[in-house]
């Protein structure tokens, strides 16, 4: 069984931004997925879309229509949701990931809870062999979600559940995510990290290990 290792904390905080600053000399050793905020040209939030790992890593973009693997998008009626995303090329992307070194799930406990098939495909992930790390969506943050985008059943109890699937492995670890801990949190990442890359017996370029 791999390891693992999430931040949980409030949005806006800089939890990505300092996973993927962490993980830049990881990149090619990553597969799994990460949330990109779409923003209009006012800075407006206009949904979000799931990117796979391996592509560039770019935390916010212009939002355009017809983009592909948007899970939640604004419309003239309020946000939408689109489940599907989850079910299809969700589920690929963690698949096509299995033979990578590293996974990236950022984030997890959104909307996602409401597809069972795609938790325990998560699940499954963390589970593995291959070493996970990732953003855990706190329950402010996802009370937050519920208020702009409508969720059936509640939300709430489905994050407690994937909560409590996480504390009961004994492989891993949930870091609250504060920013006066920021320079803290980053000496665990990097030790996960080295850690894990250690264990495989590789670094960014082959070497055993990197020096960080």
């Amino acid at each position: 069984m791999g390891k693992f290792l999430f931040l949980k904390g409030d949005s806006g905080e800089g939890k990505t931004t300092l996973l993927f600053e962490c993980l830049k000399p990881f990149h090619r050793m990553v597969g799994g997925f990460y949330s990109q905020r779409l923003l209009n040209e006012d800075g407006m939030t206009m949904g979000f879309r799931m990117v796979p790992a391996e592509e560039e890593w770019i935390p916010a973009t212009v939002y355009k229509k017809a983009m592909t693997n948007v899970f939640i998008e604004r419309t003239d009626h309020g946000f939408q949701k689109n489940l599907q995303i989850f079910k299809t090329d969700g589920l690929e992307i963690l698949r096509s990931s299995a033979h990578k070194e590293l996974f990236l799930l950022d984030e997890i406990g959104g909307i996602e809870l409401f597809v069972p098939e795609f938790i325990d495909k998560v699940l499954s992930c963390i589970d593995s062999q291959v070493p996970c790390i990732g953003v855990l969506k706190s329950h402010k943050n996802l009370e937050s979600m519920r208020t702009r985008i409508p969720a059936e059943p509640d939300p709430d109890k489905l994050l407690q559940d994937l909560e409590e699937e996480l504390v009961k492995r004994t492989n891993g670890r949930i870091l609250t995510f504060e920013r006066e801990k920021r320079e803290h949190i980053r000496t665990e990442i990097i030790g996960f990290l080295r850690e894990c890359t250690e264990k495989e017996g590789k670094g960014t370029d082959g070497r055993k290990g990197l020096d960080l």
